[in-house]
């Protein structure tokens, strides 16, 4: 029984960049800001790290969010560093980050060939290279590399899409020191994460830095070999940015009551109840999805005993397996 995917996140859109085509921008009937509009179509990065195309229906100055409809018809209150606008015909010689056109020979305007948004080579994470063509026909901006390269399961690990992303995720787009987070270092007040900046649940599929601590989502990784289950802390992980390259991950050793509460925590919130019958949904989905659990020893019990992983499995949960 494979565990489906909780249904208060929204489809993810199918473009692979977050560029929106002009055409489809609606002219709004009252501009509340000149980066969001009411009805102005976007994409939004949600808690999995995923970008999702949604409209806004109201802008809030005060908490600089904006509300936005999801195209399942879900609405969620987003924070404006989270939501990406298309590029605005007639601004192309500004820069998306700083709203500048002011250029020096050492920090001219270069355009994404995705989005064809406009950025200074300082403003961009990390800098765009001096020999960088300016009108962008290649370079793609970290936006558009990380809405390509990242996928449920983990981010792309082969093709020039992950090796660009391997180079951006060098560098984070946020001063990780500035963060305020709480006493037991499992959220913080910016709501900011992971490689690309955005949202995030500690408990829904992100890996800890043993290094710098910070939170990564499973989308925007590339060393796992198996996608993650919900609360799975059973990591020792290590960043691209704390390695200078490539990221690290092992696996620590699980014991059969490790296994049971991770089943039963991964169930419970993809199916969204307590009780489960054992036989059909419990040790289904084990059996079902036994290599990817990555158990190591554990995996290989003694063979004379009964209905080995039954027996362990019931024993775990308070239920004794008869002689």
């Amino acid at each position: 029984m494979e565990g489906r995917e909780p249904s208060t996140r929204p489809s993810r859109t199918t473009p692979a960049s977050p560029r929106v085509t002009p055409a489809l921008v609606k002219r709004p009937r009252f501009q509340t800001l000149a980066r969001f509009w009411e009805g102005q179509d976007v994409l939004a990065r949600w808690t999995d790290g995923l970008l999702y195309l949604g409209i806004i229906k109201k802008v809030d100055s005060a908490q600089e969010t904006c509300l936005v409809r999801f195209e399942d018809n879900s609405q969620f209150s987003v924070l404006w560093k989270d939501i990406f606008p298309p590029a605005v015909p007639g601004k192309e010689q500004l820069c998306c980050v700083c709203n500048s056109q002011a250029c020096t020979p050492d920090n001219k305007l270069v355009h994404c060939g995705k989005c064809k948004h406009a950025y200074h080579q300082e403003c961009h994470v990390p800098s765009v290279p001096c020999d960088t063509d300016s009108s962008g026909s290649s370079w793609m901006c970290r936006q558009c590399v990380f809405a390509v390269a990242t996928k449920r399961g983990g981010a792309l690990k082969k093709g020039p899409f992950a090796r660009s992303m391997l180079q951006m995720k060098l560098s984070l787009p946020y001063q990780l020191k500035s963060l305020e987070w709480d006493p037991l270092h499992l959220t913080n007040k910016q709501q900011c994460y992971c490689y690309c900046g955005g949202p995030g649940e500690w408990n829904m599929k992100m890996l800890q830095c043993c290094r710098c601590l910070q939170w990564f989502h499973e989308a925007c990784t590339q060393c796992l070999s198996k996608p993650l289950l919900y609360g799975d802390r059973f990591y020792v992980f290590e960043c691209s940015v704390c390695t200078r390259g490539p990221e690290n991950a092992w696996r620590l050793p699980l014991g059969w009551v490790d296994v049971s509460h991770l089943v039963l925590y991964h169930l419970s919130i993809c199916c969204k109840k307590k009780y489960f019958d054992f036989e059909r949904e419990i040790l289904s989905f084990v059996n079902e999805n036994w290599e990817s659990l990555l158990l190591g020893e554990v995996s290989h019990p003694p063979s004379y005993m009964w209905c080995p992983r039954c027996a362990m499995l019931l024993s775990c949960t308070g239920h004794p397996p008869k002689a």
